[in-house]
């Protein structure tokens, strides 16, 4: 990895809020070492994002805080605890996913489109390299789904 880009990386991973945890470190880190360094530039600089560890239930969430009225939002990202229950593929899919996003520019809701949106996310994922976490995150979760609901 060259300089600039560890560099970057260093920047964002001192925006992570909550307690010290080795393994979202270490996914959080290969996922971002993937992305092409403008991409990394954009999220860390230009969107202001900022990671938050919690004990919620959901799996994941981005969510626009006011940082300072008339200088910009801050994008924070947030996981939760049972994120870390998935495989190591869906980790990675659902980082790049989220932080795919934060590119685009989702957390601007006026920016967002549903499922447009969910889909965009999901091309970003595969230019950035995860078509196959993103295939196999996308095969298990039509499989569970197909067990637990009933097509008309």
């Amino acid at each position: 990895m060259d300089r600039q880009k560890e560099s970057v990386i260093e920047h964002l991973m001192l925006r992570i809020i909550g307690s010290d945890d080795s393994n979202f470190n270490y996914y959080l880190k290969e996922c971002l070492i993937r992305l092409p360094l403008r991409d990394l530039k954009a999220i860390t600089y230009e969107r202001n994002v900022h990671i938050l560890k919690t004990a919620a239930n959901t799996v994941l969430s981005i969510n626009p805080l006011l940082y300072d009225p008339g200088k910009g939002d801050k994008v924070l990202v947030v996981f939760v605890t049972n994120f870390w229950k998935c495989p190591a593929h869906q980790i990675m899919y659902i980082i790049a996913h989220e932080f795919a996003h934060v590119y685009l520019g989702h957390y601007d809701r006026t920016r967002w489109a549903g499922d447009a949106s969910e889909v965009e996310a999901d091309e970003q994922v595969t230019k950035w390299g995860f078509e196959e976490e993103w295939k196999r995150s996308r095969f298990e979760y039509n499989n569970t789904m197909s067990k637990s609901h009933v097509e008309p």
